[in-house]
C-alpha cells in the first residue's frame, strides 16, 4: 500500500460522497414529484453524474488499494447495488413517465442505495 495514501481518509471521503449522492438523489426525486423541468436539466444531470462517478471511482480505487477481489461478495454486491441505483434512478428521473411509475422506479433506486449502504457498513450480509 502506498504510504502517501491514507486509506482511512479515502474511506471517509467515500462515505461523504455517498451521503452527497443520496442528498442529490432525494432532491431530484422531490423535484420530479413536483413536476419540475429542472429534474432532468443538464446541470442537475451533470452534477449528479459526476458525483456518482466519483463515488464509484473512489470505491474501486479503495478496493484495489485494499487488495479486495472483485469476486468477493462484499465488493460485487456493492458494485451491483450501485449499478442498480444508477439504472433505476436514470429511468425514474427521465421526463415522460407517469408519476406512479417514476415514483416506483425512484423508490427501487433508493432501496438499492440503502441496501448498498447497509452492505458497506456491514449491517447486512451481501447476496453473494
Amino acid at each position: 500500500m502506498n504510504d502517501l495514501l491514507d486509506i482511512d481518509l479515502l474511506t471517509k471521503a467515500h462515505s461523504g460522497i455517498a451521503y452527497l449522492v443520496l442528498l442529490i438523489y432525494i432532491i431530484r426525486g422531490i423535484m420530479m414529484l413536483a413536476g419540475s423541468a429542472l429534474t432532468s436539466s443538464r446541470t442537475a444531470l451533470g452534477v449528479a453524474s459526476l458525483i456518482t462517478l466519483a463515488l464509484f471511482g473512489l470505491g474501486v480505487f479503495i478496493a484495489f488499494e485494499k487488495h479486495l477481489s472483485f469476486a468477493d461478495g462484499f465488493v460485487l454486491t456493492k458494485i451491483i447495488g450501485l449499478l442498480l441505483f444508477v439504472a433505476f434512478g436514470t429511468v425514474a428521473l427521465k421526463q415522460g413517465l407517469s408519476k406512479l411509475i417514476a415514483s416506483i422506479l425512484w423508490l427501487l433506486g433508493l432501496a438499492a442505495f440503502v441496501y448498498t449502504y447497509l452492505i458497506a457498513t456491514q449491517k447486512v450480509l451481501p447476496f453473494f
